[in-house]
C-alpha cells in the first residue's frame, strides 16, 4: 500500500523530528508498505504583507529592532549550519523516501496532491499552531488536518501532538470540522485525547513511532561510528534544545566533575554561550545517549532513547511559551508508569533512578496494519 506521510522534516538540527521521520517509514516498510514523506514547508505559507505596510512597520523602532535582531540570528545560525555540517540531508537521502517536489503551500498540496493509497499525518506537533499569528495559520491547519487529500481516500492521524493543554476557542469550530474528516485519530499525549473529544471526536492515545522499533535498530543506525568526544572517558550527554528558557547548565557540570566525567555539550543551532559544543551527525548522537552515564535534557525525543537505550536520564522543564510542550513528558512518564524524572533546583536525584526494563512489552503495535485497511 502508497503510504503519503506529513510530517515535519527540515530540520539542520533537531535530531528527534528526523528519527520520529524515519522511524514511522521504516516501521511501516517492515510491514509491507510503501511509505514516503510528503515534504510540505509550512515556514512559507503565509501571505506577504504589501509594501505600504512593510514601510509603516519599517518606521517602528520597536518593529525594527525586532527584524534586525532576527535576521541578526538567522545569519549566525547559517553560518554555525554552514561551519559545523551535522549532515541531516545525506540521512534524509539515505533513510527517508520522499516528495521529488517541496510544497510550499497548501494551495500547491490542494491543487496537486501527490498521489497515495491511504494519508497519515504525525508525529511531532503537527498540531501545534501557537507559531502563527492567528490570521496566518489557517492554510497551515488545513494542510496538517489532510483537507488536501481527495475525496475517497483514507486519513489517518497517528500520534499526532498538540503540544498544548488546549486549543483556542475562536479556532474550536474550525479545527472541529477538519477532525471530521480523519477516519482513525491517535495522538502522542494523553492531553490530545481530551482535546479531540472536546471538539467532538474520539481519538487514541498511542507511543511516538520511535518507540514502535526496537533498540537494535537504532544501533544499527550507528554501527562503525566513531565519536572522537567521548574515547579518553566516561561521559554526561547534556543536550538542550534551543526552546526559549532561563537554564543555567553550570550545575550540571559541577555534578559531572564530582563524578569524574566529562560534559559533551550539544545543542540546537543558535544557542549562544562560551561552552565547548559537540555538532553530532544523528548516527553520532545516538551513540552518545546509548554510551552515556548520564544524559540531561530538554528534549522529548532524547529522553524517548535515553528509556529504548535504559539510561540514566533526567529532564529539565520547559518555560514561559513552550510550558506546554511539557505534555510530551508527562505523557512518556506515564506511558512507563514511571515516577518523573525532573531535573528541578539543582536535584540531580531523578539521574540515579533505575532504567527503565522490558519497554518493548509494554507496547501494543499490530493495531497500526489494522487501521490501514
Amino acid at each position: 500500500m502508497k503510504i503519503g506521510i506529513l510530517t515535519y522534516w527540515w530540520s539542520e538540527d533537531n535530531y528527534g523530528q528526523q528519527l520520529q521521520c524515519y522511524a514511522l517509514q521504516e516501521y511501516l516498510r517492515r510491514l509491507g508498505h510503501d511509505p514516503f514523506l510528503i515534504r510540505y514547508d509550512k515556514r512559507k505559507d503565509y501571505p506577504q504583507s504589501p509594501m505600504w505596510v512593510k514601510c509603516i512597520k519599517a518606521l517602528n523602532p520597536i518593529k525594527l529592532y525586532h527584524y534586525f535582531v532576527f535576521k541578526i540570528k538567522n545569519k549566525m545560525i547559517a553560518v554555525e549550519q554552514s561551519t559545523h555540517n551535522r549532515h541531516f540531508e545525506e540521512f534524509r537521502e539515505k533513510y527517508i523516501s520522499q516528495t521529488e517536489k517541496i510544497y510550499y503551500s497548501y494551495a500547491e498540496l490542494k491543487n496537486n496532491p501527490p498521489e497515495a493509497d491511504v494519508y497519515i499525518v504525525g508525529s511531532d506537533q503537527v498540531w501545534n499552531y501557537t507559531d502563527y499569528p492567528q490570521k496566518d495559520i489557517h492554510r497551515a491547519l488545513s494542510a496538517y488536518m489532510l483537507d488536501f487529500v481527495p475525496k475517497g481516500k483514507k486519513r489517518i492521524a497517528y500520534a499526532a501532538s498538540w503540544g498544548l493543554k488546549a486549543i483556542d476557542s475562536k479556532l474550536k469550530g474550525e479545527i472541529s470540522l477538519l477532525l471530521r474528516g480523519f477516519s482513525y485519530i491517535s495522538v502522542r499525549e494523553k492531553s490530545g485525547v481530551r482535546i479531540c473529544e472536546d471538539c467532538g471526536v474520539q481519538a487514541e492515545w498511542v507511543v511516538d513511532p520511535t518507540m514502535l522499533l526496537p533498540a537494535d535498530t537504532y544501533r544499527e543506525l550507528y554501527r562503525g561510528t566513531s565519536v572522537p568526544e567521548c574515547k579518553s572517558k566516561q561521559y554526561l550527554l547534556l543536550y538542550m534544545l534551543n526552546n526559549l528558557q532561563k537554564y543555567d547548565v553550570e550545575p550540571i557540570y559541577e555534578f559531572a566533575r564530582k563524578r569524574n566525567l566529562d560534559v559533551v555539550y550539544i545543542t540546537g543551532n543558535g544557542v549562544v554561550d562560551k561552552r565547548k559544543k559537540y555538532f553530532a551527525t544523528i548516527p553520532e548522537w545516538l551513540y552518545l545517549i546509548d554510551n552515556a552515564e548520564y544524559i540531561v535534557t530538554n528534549s522529548f525525543h532524547c529522553c524517548v532513547f535515553s528509556a529504548l537505550f535504559q539510561k540514566k536520564y533526567g529532564a529539565v522543564k520547559l518555560t514561559g511559551k513552550n510550558a506546554g510542550m511539557n505534555e510530551r513528558l508527562e505523557s512518556l512518564f506515564a506511558r512507563f508508569e514511571s515516577i518523573p524524572r525532573y531535573i528541578e533546583n539543582n536535584d540531580f536525584s531523578a539521574l540515579d533512578i533505575t532504567p527503565y526494563s522490558h519497554i518493548e512489552s509494554k507496547f501494543s503495535k499490530d493495531f497500526i496494519d489494522k487501521i490501514l485497511l
